[in-house]
């Protein structure tokens, strides 16, 4: 039983570094070698075709995480336990740095690449293709990576129908690089901020610690909002032992159920 269980995980392992290596070579790898030819539109399908395929290939082996993001926020939601936590990361970015790696040597056997911040790292101020500061890249992970996390607890429901969860996963990532690649080239995701840094050299590695931390922030806020509208109690989640999230739940549900019977009297 237990060389069945190693080697379930082994596999596990091997997924999440195979998917998350393809989401490199799709995403960051569509911007750095055919970026001037496919322009934003290409590069959003790049990472949402990317995430949909894998979903649906190594979905059943390992859930197809490949983002720390989504780990983080389906640990939080207890739909894996604490162990594999560890494990999926380190995979996600050794899968992330071979990915990275597999660009950097084909983009250089171009003649005069430079991947020093040409290498669709994410960042702000000089380094935003739209010349956001570091508020709008910390609000935009935060915000956006709770939309992944909200659709990737959504597609794992009962009630979701079989089958469709990778297609809307993967049009949700499109849409997520569609509205945010103007203000930081588009994280939601940290192994993918870092296995673009690393190539890209120091300046955007000094500023890799918001596409590191914010994007967990978010995978926070992206399990809060879906309590918001699921069956499920806060209760029944890792959050449910902080003191501070019972009593503003329990203080909003108050005000709710203030406003709907003032609401209902002034009916009657």
């Amino acid at each position: 039983m237990m060389a069945s269980m190693i080697d379930r995980g082994l596999k596990a392992f091997a997924a999440e570094v195979v998917g998350t290596l393809v989401l490199m070579l799709a995403g960051p790898g569509s911007a750095v070698l055919a970026g001037d030819r496919i322009g934003a539109l290409g590069v959003a399908l790049g990472f949402g075709l990317a995430l949909m395929v894998m979903a649906y290939v190594i979905g059943p082996i390992s859930g197809c995480h490949i983002n720390p993001a989504v780990t983080v926020g389906l640990w939080l939601a207890r739909k894996i336990k604490g162990v594999d936590v560890v494990f999926y990361i380190v995979a996600q970015l050794v899968g992330a740095f071979l990915g990275g790696l597999a660009i950097w040597i084909i983009a250089k056997s171009k003649t005069g690449f430079d991947a020093t911040n040409h290498f669709a790292a994410n960042g702000w101020g000089r380094f935003s293709p739209g010349g956001y500061s570091v508020a709008g890249a910390i609000v935009v992970e935060i915000l956006f990576t709770a939309v992944l996390v909200f659709v990737v607890l959504a597609s794992g429901h009962d009630r979701f129908p079989k089958g469709f969860g990778p297609l809307a996963i993967g049009l949700t990532l499109t849409l997520i690089h569609l509205t945010t690649i103007p203000v930081d080239n588009t994280s939601v995701n940290p192994a993918r901020s870092f296995g673009a840094a690393v190539f890209a050299g120091s300046d955007a590695l000094r500023q890799l610690w918001v596409f590191l931390l914010f994007p967990l922030v978010g995978a926070v806020v992206g399990l809060l909002a879906w309590l918001a509208v699921d069956d499920s109690r806060l209760e029944d989640t890792l959050l449910g032992g902080s003191e501070m999230l019972r009593d503003v739940r329990d203080a909003a549900t108050t005000v709710v159920h203030k406003a709907a019977d003032a609401a209902g009297d002034a009916l009657d």
